[in-house]
């Protein structure tokens, strides 16, 4: 049934800011969480590359079961009902290894909602180009209020909150996503194997080498995921710094996201993305060489700029290159690069280095990949707004 287009946009920004919420009071601080209840540097990053090697496995199989099977909101709200399921197992008292096999399939099953809340975006507002950096922007704010609030409230009560503060936020998200209206479902062509994730590849030929530079920008995304936290706290720092450093880079978002998505209009996004990634190739040097918390802090300054240009082109780059009915395996195609490959390179590495060379090897091996990615971003991706708008015309059957 058709929706009233401003209450679906309305629906949306609400999914948005509510998901920011329920990211902000877990997902900063898990690093943390993880240490403080037994499992080690090294073991933080052998979790982190479980979990991308299964979410490579899993992000193609969701995303053809939102497309085809059923609908991209409907896929969210499950998504985040068994994230929610597993992360209170994760909090029970089970042995270690019990503990650890709850929390890979929590962060596993969590990081399918991204790409689908996207993939809702991008088909619902009415100028995704101009639009998405707001309700992503939007997202960041109340991440960033959150992440301030959480870490300031950890520090005076422990991390025994985190857990049911957010199962008991995931609920409005899931059934905020579950009234979103949706586009129709996705008709594949010829009976060939791999599903809508192999129709998106045949549509859109240049999606490969665009994600390649995202997926080496993000290796540093990632490593940071997992080892900012730690890198603070070997600085002297606590959860209220964690905190801190979070909530400025999100803060920066807000408004950094929608001037990103303007300049996508105007430019299109290779010069978008490459000068974003660019910039994190800088701040990924700065935390290498970081000798305080104080030191991160100024360097997410910096941080947030670049991940609101480098995501919002991504995001746009994907919109740009396959139909509406094929977003949730395009957006799924890009979270598997990212949270999944990247993910599984960064966590790997990292947690081999954590423990010898450290913070300097890590990020500083990030901040390379992030130049690579630049190279090859300004090669690959879209030379301007009219050359987007041409992609489409001769990709989209």
């Amino acid at each position: 049934m058709p929706a009233r287009p401003g209450r679906a946009v309305g629906l949306v920004a609400l999914l948005f800011a509510l998901n920011g919420v329920a990211n902000s009071v877990f997902a900063p601080f898990a690093p943390a969480i993880l240490v403080e209840r037994g499992i080690s540097p090294a073991w933080l990053g052998a979790i982190g590359a479980l979990v991308a090697v299964l979410y490579v496995g899993l992000a193609g199989v969701w995303g053809h079961l939102a497309d085809v099977v059923l609908g991209r909101g409907r896929a969210l709200a499950l998504a985040f009902a068994i994230a929610a399921v597993l992360l209170v197992a994760f909090a029970a008292p089970l042995p270690l290894v019990a503990m650890g096999v709850a929390y890979v399939g929590f962060a596993t099953v969590y990081g399918l909602l991204f790409p689908l809340q996207d993939a809702l975006a991008v088909n619902t507002l009415r100028d995704p180009g101009r639009q998405y950096g707001l309700v992503r922007g939007l997202q960041s704010g109340s991440f960033a209020a959150g992440s301030l609030a959480a870490g300031l409230a950890w520090q005076a009560t422990g991390y025994g909150w985190a857990v049911p503060a957010f199962v008991v936020l995931a609920l409005p998200v899931m059934a905020v996503a579950w009234r979103i209206p949706d586009v129709s479902r996705a008709r594949l062509s010829g009976a060939q194997r791999g599903g809508a994730i192999r129709e998106a590849l045949a549509v859109a030929p240049r999606l490969p080498r665009a994600l390649l530079a995202i997926g080496l920008a993000n290796v540093g995304v990632f490593a940071l995921l997992t080892f900012l936290p730690l890198l603070i706290v070997r600085l002297g720092g606590a959860s209220g710094d964690i905190g801190l450093a979070v909530g400025i880079t999100a803060a920066l978002e807000v408004g950094m996201l929608p001037l990103a998505s303007r300049l996508l209009a105007r430019v299109g996004p290779r010069p978008v993305v490459t000068a974003g990634v660019a910039l994190m190739a800088v701040v990924f040097a700065w935390f290498a060489l970081a000798p305080s918390p104080a030191h991160v802090i100024a360097a997410a300054v910096l941080y947030g700029v670049a991940w609101s240009a480098m995501w919002a082109g991504s995001v746009t780059t994907v919109r740009v290159l396959l139909p509406p009915e094929l977003q949730g395996s395009g957006q799924a195609l890009l979270s598997l690069t990212t949270a999944g490959i990247a993910a599984l390179v960064a966590n790997v590495g990292g947690g081999l280095l954590w423990s010898g060379p450290g913070p300097t090897a890590v990020f500083g091996i990030a901040a390379g990949c992030a130049a690579a990615g630049a190279v090859v971003a300004w090669r690959s991706l879209p030379e301007g707004a009219d050359g987007a708008a041409a992609v489409i015309a001769v990709e989209v059957p």
